[in-house]
């Protein structure tokens, strides 16, 4: 997937030698879509729009932790978890520009197709 190989330039895990897994990635756009619920960008939106990107938020954690086990993580919630605390952060750090800076917005659009190839939320294409 070339997608993937683009943005895995953009994600530091000095943990995988090679690429990171599907997994990561799943993750990643769950912190991507709890940083942009809260970002200035959404601060006009209605409640039920901030609920969709919630809802979008915990549906890529809940994906990551089975993609993960089906993937072979001893501890699949554990390992998960584990990457929130980078990620979490790096992307609540990114709030202020959120909207505002081009790999951003090439991070939302690509895990709004992840979340379409994966089947976890029919979101809507950012603009």
């Amino acid at each position: 997937m070339r997608a993937l190989a683009v943005c895995g330039a953009l994600i530091a895990a000095p943990a995988w030698a090679e690429e990171p897994p599907l997994w990561a990635y799943l993750a990643e756009c769950s912190a991507v879509f709890a940083a942009a619920a809260q970002s200035d960008g959404y601060a006009g939106a209605t409640g039920d729009e901030v609920a969709l990107v919630t809802q979008a938020s915990e549906a890529y954690l809940a994906r990551a932790v089975v993609v993960a086990g089906e993937a072979g993580q001893p501890d699949p919630e554990a390992d998960v978890a584990s990457i929130m605390t980078y990620l979490t952060p790096r992307w609540e750090n990114r709030i202020d520009r959120f909207l505002s800076v081009k790999s951003n917005l090439d991070w939302i659009d690509y895990c709004r197709r992840l979340g379409i190839d994966q089947g976890i939320v029919p979101l809507p294409k950012s603009p």
